[in-house]
């Protein structure tokens, strides 16, 4: 009997070993924060060329792995549809702006919520407004969200807050901007988390409206960047591109191209239109057009002092070395609001108030395509200048490439394949009832080891505008003829290893060999994964307007 009852408490004690090691393990699976901001060009941070001070985003990417070519789908609602889901955006509904159906997909939030993660979000959502659709019914423990896509910064009764324990924060009647509550309500998510639930793993999504229109932003934030931006976007332009150079950027790549033309925008500007030489507008409209960006610049910095905070508050509760952090933005700089934006000229008083409470600014071509440099076209489109944000990855305990860059296609398709790598979460078949559509995307894992990825073919589409990559070769159309008489809807064919600016279109010279493969293989994918409706449905748009003689771009200046 005393044998049988020491092999007894032997066998528990191994279990209870056993069991101790299995919660150690889970203890230690890395906690995962996106950071996504809207609308930010390529180069506007410090460590892509940018004069915008961002001292916490470029020491991410000085401790981390920053991706030189991670590609989106060139639109707000697009990218997050990809993002939330692995798949593109058409497979769940979402062409241009529509909401996410659930169904055929799973979220991040839900993936890792099923797997024993506490789920918050703190930001602008876009992906829906029914109840199905929000924040609580797609995962998230906790939420504090604003539903829509471009409401005022100054309105507090914009976002709700969805948790049980978080209580609200009280800003009065005139302390409320959005960029700073999406960051306080992210830090006050990880203090309940620290308090409440440090033995479990944490998946927070941090999702800044900014910079996205309208350009709103504190007065003193604004006023340090007017004189940065006296000197016009030209100069500016020419200084990140030296800057750039000095980094070690493009290399290969010496001259500076032209930028793009401002595509069409509603009726005010039908038909595109060059961009001007600084010196060629007049002193009200320069003043004007300062102003824009100046505050554009503002909310960039103020973003970038919001992960400065949340980066505090994982160092003090130890979590920042594990936790996998990945940095990007949802698309392009936003050509929206033509050359100089379609809110008129603003002087005097008008121009002192611009940035405040009551008024709608863009920052329009002119300043997007400096955000965009040196790249072609805008959000909305598949040349580089829409799709192409480099994305930087930290993850001190997993990561052992420090300030290093990888110039390996990536997709936001691939945050959901790294994620479920990372944390050993298992992707569905099925859930709640439903068929869940495989993923999309591949797993960033091999890059951020430093290896090679599988070479593959990424496909897009968005209001027409169509891309394949495969092997070196970009294949990518326009849905608008430009100024210099290149035809919307044609194919341009690229060598982007070796032109990763565009700017020598051999299609001409490959029209049997690799055009029209490339393009029946973008025709494949467009039918398999609905990509074929977006077009279709943008197709129809245009035709309706130019059978009714407006002529102008369906844009809702979302």
């Amino acid at each position: 009997m005393k044998l049988l009852r020491l092999l007894f408490h032997g066998i528990v004690a191994v279990f209870s070993i056993l069991s101790l090691d299995l919660s150690i393990k889970a203890d230690s699976r890395p906690n995962i924060l996106i950071i996504m901001v809207d609308d930010m060009g390529s180069s506007d941070p410090g460590f892509q060329g940018g004069e915008i001070e961002t001292p916490n985003v470029d020491r991410l990417a000085a401790n981390g792995l920053t991706f030189t070519n991670f590609y989106n789908a060139a639109r707000c609602g697009p990218t997050r549809a990809s993002i939330s889901t692995g798949l593109y955006s058409h497979q769940v509904g979402c062409y241009e702006l529509e909401p996410v159906e659930p169904g055929n997909n799973v979220f991040i939030s839900e993936l890792l919520g099923d797997h024993g993660y506490v789920t918050y979000m703190s930001g602008k959502w876009h992906l829906g407004n029914t109840p199905d659709k929000l924040p609580p019914a797609r995962g998230y423990d906790h939420s504090y969200a604003y539903q829509g896509c471009c409401g005022s910064y100054w309105d507090p009764e914009i976002y709700i807050l969805e948790s049980p324990t978080v209580e609200p924060v009280d800003y009065g009647p005139d302390g409320f901007h959005a960029t700073d509550a999406t960051t306080d309500y992210a830090v006050k998510f990880l203090e309940y988390h620290q308090h409440n639930e440090e033995e479990t793993p944490f998946f927070l999504y941090l999702a800044y409206q900014a910079p996205h229109s309208p350009l709103h932003a504190p007065k003193e934030l604004i006023e340090k960047y007017i004189p940065v931006y006296e000197k016009g976007w030209d100069e500016v332009r020419w200084k990140r591109w030296q800057k750039m150079k000095r980094l070690g950027l493009f290399p290969g790549t010496d001259r500076l191209p032209p930028t793009s033309d401002t595509p069409p925008w509603h009726d005010e500007y039908a038909q595109p239109t060059k961009l001007k030489e600084w010196d060629l507008i007049s002193k009200e409209l320069q003043q004007d057009q300062i102003m824009r960006m100046a505050i554009y610049a503002a909310m960039i910095d103020q973003v970038d002092q919001g992960i400065g905070k949340v980066l505090e508050q994982l160092e003090g509760m130890n979590q920042l070395e594990n936790t996998f952090l990945i940095f990007l933005s949802d698309n392009g700089a936003n050509y929206e609001g033509g050359p100089f934006g379609a809110d008129g000229i603003h002087t005097g008083s008008r121009l002192k108030s611009m940035g405040q409470n009551g008024t709608r600014h863009h920052q329009a071509a002119h300043w997007a395509a400096v955000s965009n440099t040196p790249f072609k076209e805008y959000k909305h489109f598949n040349h580089e200048g829409g799709i192409n944000t480099p994305a930087v990855v930290h993850w001190p305990k997993g990561l052992n490439r420090k300030g290093e860059r990888d110039s390996q296609r990536c997709h936001v398709i691939d945050v959901m394949a790294t994620v479920a790598e990372i944390t050993g979460a298992t992707y569905p078949t099925q859930r709640l009832g439903h068929d869940i559509l495989p993923m999309e995307g591949t797993s960033m894992m091999p890059a951020l080891r430093g290896g090679r990825l599988a070479e593959r073919v990424l496909c897009f589409e968005h209001e027409a505008n169509r891309a394949i990559f495969k092997d070196k070769y970009k294949l990518v159309s326009k849905n608008y003829t430009s100024t210099d008489g290149s035809p919307h809807h044609n194919w341009e064919l690229y060598d982007i290893d070796a032109d990763p600016l565009e700017l020598n279109n051999i299609a001409s010279d490959h029209y049997y060999d690799i055009v029209i493969p490339m393009a029946r293989e973008w025709h494949h994918w467009a039918t398999r994964t609905d990509g074929i409706v977006g077009y279709e449905k943008w197709m129809l748009k245009l035709q309706y307007y130019w059978r009714t003689g407006l002529r102008t771009y369906l844009n809702d200046a979302f």
